[in-house]
């Protein structure tokens, strides 16, 4: 009888399938075209990503911040002094001092100009190294104690922690890390000094200012005496040839001095004077150039009174200071291959060529004016000779007598003239004043500026956090397990017939801190002969009126029993694509949602090689399955309740896995199944079957070629597309009816979906309230 309504039972399942088949080709299960896939906002869906993976940003930005600042314990600080200068012009005009000083400014715009030239000597080699020499040899110690975070916490603990800087190395740092800079549109630059101690910071900076002012005077000096000096010679000279025409004169008129005081009134005469005169302002002049000539040949070029004269000297190097104030604008952030900066170098070129050129005119200038000088002198020299010889004829006796005193004439005023630009030129150099006044002097600096720890907190989190975002991103778009409700529905084209939220969101519920929304079994009471209740899995809270779980477990047996309005017993095989998914622990609780609709419910347990579903409800597993597949009772004729087991709700009973050794597969391929569904259908309304998962054993799938259809079970987060895929595809193979999947351990919250249940508590709290409303009144 048993075998003939299992055949029976067989070909109403083949015709259904029959009916089903069309369905099971249709293009519902090939997948939607491209134009059907739904289509989701790519700003929400990146803001989605970044809510998802927010721990793992954070993590990453943690790391990023934590390993820069870790990195930097070490590192040297770097402590910044600044001083100011203020660049002064000469007045060359004071003392006359522009006839014997050649590197004299002579102009207030060449002194504006200047400030350029001596930024540049400030940052010169030659300073750098008359500092350091200074530095050295003035006391110091032979090594200074780091002043990093590392050493200094080290050296709590022993005093002599880490290796010191020797005292040599922190001045060639500190010499290789000087700054000048103008500021703004006034005279005044900034000079600053970095170093690795605050204190040496601030002297290296004062000491490099005074060796500054130092060299600048200096040099000033030097030129001053080296025009005094020569001055001083030629005076010495001219003194004793006119002391010898003196003599010469005085031996001519026998002592006579009434002989020099005769006048000639003769044109020749007159003439000749007139010729003497301009020859002595002619060797004056000559003398003079020679002066200027013989010190320029010593002096640098670009400090020649004939090259700072020259307007088109002043132009070029005021272009090239401009030009070379764009290009650091430029340089960096630009390269050198940027056309910007390829076109103002280009400039520059063209400038410092103008510059040279203009140089050479102005130095040639000077000589051609010495070379025109002499050549005047020569001029006068041949022609006073003429001019001598003409009226020598005439002047036979006086003309000895008046040649010598106009000898003695013009040696005595070039005489006095050299004498007094001696002088003048020794007052020069005893009054050379500085071009340099210190502003502000170099303070030692309170706080280090480098490393900014509080930068490298903010850069390492912006580096870490745009890291984190990338690794975010590759790993959702790489990720193919399914996160979301409706990504069954959208990725395999199956029904989804629940969403089971995970075991801990009870905690985000107000008032339900402490409490676990699925951490109370069902037990029926009877401690002796039960087993040990809830030792693997664990039950909703089904006595509670607001359980989240039990709400999703009841949405999930609903649309299970819409899926066939029959009102025939349905037997569905319950299982998962891999283990660890959740599926007995869903199987335990929908027989209880469906008990709790009034419909005879009864579990089976066809896990039989890692029974569990007699621990969920406390009972004990002597007798189960196995036995019934092996024959040891008749279905037929014993009542249900003796290869049953009641729980303690009264509409759910089980069949636990039983005990014996025999092999699955062959129990599994006994008559004894479809015999036992058959005799279950007639006293209870729906069968589920707990099954392995179906991915690797083949017990789901035996089981359910004798059921009215399939329940997947995917775990959010675990399960993977590819593996549902290939799960359905078994069945499809099979020609099994897939009634639904169940997406298992949903999180909102770990999937960024923070307001996902908000309705829910929503309308729980104002039910609460409401009812301390009515208790109160």
């Amino acid at each position: 009888m048993a075998e003939e309504m299992f055949r029976d039972r067989r070909l109403e399942q083949t015709h259904r399938k029959e009916w089903m088949e069309p369905a099971f080709q249709a293009p519902y299960f090939q997948g939607p075209g491209p134009d059907t896939e739904p289509r989701e906002s790519l700003l929400m869906e990146y803001a989605s990503t970044l809510s998802r993976h927010r721990r793992l940003i954070a993590e990453w930005a943690f790391a990023s911040a934590l390993l820069l600042l870790l990195l930097g314990i070490g590192t040297l600080p770097l402590y910044r002094a600044r001083t100011s200068l203020e660049i002064q012009g000469l007045n060359s005009d004071f003392m006359n001092m522009r006839n014997v000083a050649p590197t004299g400014e002579n102009t207030a715009g060449a002194a504006d100009m200047n400030i350029q030239t001596q930024i540049k000597l400030l940052q010169s080699e030659t300073l750098s190294l008359g500092t350091i020499e200074r530095l050295q040899a003035e006391p110091h110690p032979q090594f200074v104690d780091r002043d990093d975070l590392l050493s200094r916490a080290g050296r709590l603990v022993h005093p002599r922690f880490g290796t010191p800087i020797a005292y040599t190395d922190l001045v060639e740092d500190a010499a290789k890390r000087v700054k000048v800079k103008p500021l703004g549109m006034t005279r005044l630059v900034e000079v600053t000094c970095d170093s690795w101690n605050a204190d040496f910071s601030a002297r290296f900076c004062n000491t490099l200012v005074r060796e500054f002012e130092y060299q600048d005077h200096e040099t000033r000096t030097a030129e001053a005496r080296k025009t005094g000096e020569w001055l001083t010679t030629q005076v010495a000279e001219l003194k004793e040839k006119t002391e010898e025409s003196q003599r010469r004169l005085e031996a001519a008129t026998g002592g006579n001095g009434l002989i020099l005081s005769q006048q000639n009134t003769t044109v020749g005469e007159d003439r000749l004077r007139q010729l003497q005169g301009e020859l002595v302002k002619a060797q004056a002049d000559r003398m003079e150039k020679e002066a200027e000539s013989n010190v320029a040949r010593g002096a640098s070029v670009d400090t020649l009174p004939n090259v700072l004269d020259n307007p088109g000297y002043r132009a070029y190097q005021a272009k090239l200071a401009d030009l070379h104030g764009r290009i650091a604008e430029l340089v960096p952030p630009l390269t050198e291959d940027n056309p910007k900066v390829i076109h103002l170098r280009a400039q520059t070129r063209e400038a410092e060529a103008g510059l040279e050129a203009s140089t050479h005119i102005s130095t040639g200038r000077q000589g051609n004016e010495f070379a025109a000088a002499r050549h005047r002198e020569d001029l006068l020299q041949f022609a006073y000779r003429t001019q001598e010889s003409n009226v020598s004829s005439d002047l036979q006796k006086g003309s000895r007598v008046n040649l010598l005193r106009r000898e003695v004439e013009s040696e005595q005023q070039l005489y006095q003239t050299l004498l007094q630009r001696a002088k003048e030129a020794g007052f020069a150099t005893a009054l050379q004043a500085s071009t340099v006044r210190v502003v502000d002097r170099a303070a030692r600096p309170l706080l280090a500026f480098s490393p900014n720890r509080v930068i490298t907190a903010i850069v390492g989190l912006a580096l870490g956090s745009l890291a984190g975002i990338g690794f975010a991103f590759f790993k959702d778009r790489n990720s193919r397990v399914f996160r979301v409700p409706g990504d069954v529905q959208r990725y395999l084209h199956v029904d989804e017939l629940g969403v089971i939220p995970t075991a801990d969101r009870s905690r985000n519920i107000p008032g339900g801190a402490g409490r676990k929304a699925n951490a109370l079994s069902v037990t029926n009471g009877d401690a002796e002969t039960l087993g040990t209740p809830g030792t693997a899995l664990t039950l909703t809270r089904w006595n509670e009126e607001f359980s989240l779980a039990a709400e999703a477990y009841r949405n999930a047996t609903f649309s299970i029993l819409l899926s066939d309005s029959s009102k025939r017993a349905r037997a569905y095989v319950v299982s998962s694509p891999s283990a660890g998914e959740g599926k007995t622990t869903v199987t335990s609780n929908l027989g209880v949602a469906l008990s709790k609709s009034k419909l005879r419910v009864v579990l089976i347990d066809g896990d039989l090689r890692r029974p569990s579903l007699h621990n969920a409800f406390g009972v004990r597993n002597d007798f189960g399955l196995r036995n019934i597949l092996r024959g040891e009772v008749a279905l037929e004729t014993i009542p249900v309740s003796r290869f049953t087991k009641q729980t303690s709700l009264p509409n759910l009973s089980i069949i636990p896995s039983g005990t014996g050794t025999e092999d699955i597969v062959e129990l599994l391929h006994s008559s004894f199944v479809g015999g036992l569904l058959a005799r279950l259908s007639r006293d209870f309304d729906v069968i589920l079957i707990d099954t392995p998962p179906m991915l690797h054993m083949a017990d789901a799938r035996i089981f359910a070629g004798q059921t009215d259809g399939a329940i997947l079970i995917l775990r959010a987060g675990v399960t993977t597309r590819d593996q549902a895929a290939a799960a359905r595809d078994l069945f499809d193979h099979d020609r099994v009816r897939l009634v639904g999947t169940i997406l298992n351990d949903f999180d909102p919250t770990r999937e960024g979906l923070t307001g996902y249940y908000e309705s829910y508590y929503q309308y729980r709290r104002q039910a609460e309230a409401s009812e301390t409303a009515s208790v109160g009144s």
